[in-house]
């Protein structure tokens, strides 16, 4: 739904808001949003979403994994963190978030080629009793493929797509040996994330496949 026709619409959810737009991003599916300066992108959903962002006026900045950690000083957002760009601008900040796991801040995408490789070559030594997922169920896609369907009309190559920042998406990671693992946690129903614009933003998410437990996105847009 678009935002003209969805302005001047009432909704619960969003007591004392002006909600522009909302949208259902479907299992292992992406979609782009124009989020300007100021507005409100909300995430709510119960598995990983793939999300970056880029500057609406230069497309050629983009979210950083590595500029936000060593910005924020830490490898797990939450709120009151920022989303950097390349140059060290922040993008966005995060003002709510109702996730009791964290967010990864370390990996990239899944994708066609990865699911190949772990079907093909890893699945015996891959970590199946964590996940419960036969190889038979694996999507043939991933966010990758999601991502460049999604910033495609933007002229966006997929090569160009930075590492994301994965919602949702509760690591295990050692201390000590860095080792990072798979969990189960998932959000309940209802669980959303709150990210503020702090310049006109091009986002797009992946309702990540997640070996095939992915499930649907529901993407908010908002005036405080």
């Amino acid at each position: 739904m678009e935002r003209i026709a969805y302005m001047n619409q009432r909704d619960p959810g969003f007591s004392n808001m002006i909600v522009l737009q909302k949208e259902i991003v479907e299992h292992n599916t992406g979609r782009s949003f124009i989020v300007r300066q100021g507005e409100v992108f909300r995430v709510t959903g119960e598995s990983t979403c793939d999300f970056v962002v880029f500057n609406l006026e230069n497309l050629r900045e983009r979210f950083d994994q590595a500029r936000t950690k060593v910005d924020n000083g830490k490898i797990f957002l939450t709120k009151g963190d920022s989303l950097y760009s390349k140059y060290n601008n922040i993008m966005m900040t995060i003002i709510e978030d109702q996730f009791d796991g964290t967010h990864d801040l370390q990996k990239g995408m899944c994708s066609e080629k990865v699911y190949q490789d772990i079907f093909q070559k890893n699945f015996d030594n891959f970590n199946m009793s964590v996940l419960g997922v036969p190889a038979e169920k694996f999507p043939k896609h991933g966010c990758w493929e999601n991502l460049s369907s999604a910033l495609k009309s933007w002229g966006i190559l997929p090569e160009d797509i930075p590492s994301p920042w994965n919602i949702f998406q509760h690591m295990k990671i050692d201390v000590i040996t860095g080792k990072m693992e798979f969990t189960n946690k998932v959000p309940p129903p209802g669980t959303h994330v709150d990210l503020k614009a702090k310049m006109n933003c091009v986002a797009a998410v992946s309702a990540c496949p997640w070996f095939g437990k992915g499930k649907a996105l529901e993407i908010s847009i908002y005036l405080p």
